[in-house]
């Protein structure tokens, strides 16, 4: 888990890497989270339009680095307002399948559904939003 440099002046960026870093230190004790990170290699860019932040997580098969601003043509990209990103570590997973749940979910879904969060990719990398949803979600 690496924060480039540059990264470390961008709120969003910070958040990013402390909530994957603490995913990821979990994965690793957890057999099904680390298959899971090392099958990923993708990007993904979450922007915050609202107060101007940007930030890029580079999966590389279990090695992961967030970039501030856009690097590289995005796989998935989740553009929301600053507070509907992080609500979504507030969600958690179920421990059947790994799957959203609860009423945290439905407050994401309905921000999905109204616009106010766009996920960019979702229909043609629906595995890689839910294992990013997992790394950023309370239960993951």
């Amino acid at each position: 888990m690496a924060l480039a440099p540059g990264a470390d002046d961008n709120p969003l960026a910070r958040w990013v890497h402390d909530t994957v870093a603490r995913r990821v230190s979990h994965a690793a004790s957890d057999g099904k989270g680390r298959r899971s990170l090392l099958a990923m290699r993708a990007t993904v860019v979450l922007t915050a339009p609202d107060r101007r932040f940007t930030a890029t997580l580079r999966f590389d098969h279990g090695s992961v680095a967030v970039h501030d601003g856009a690097i590289g043509v995005p796989d998935v990209t989740f553009c929301g307002d600053y507070a509907a990103l992080t609500a979504i570590a507030t969600m958690p997973m179920s421990r059947w399948a790994r799957l959203p749940v609860g009423a945290s979910w439905r407050r994401l879904a309905g921000d999905v559904v109204a616009g106010d969060l766009k996920i960019y990719g979702l229909a043609s990398h629906p595995r890689l939003v839910l294992r990013v949803l997992r790394l950023l979600s309370s239960d993951a």
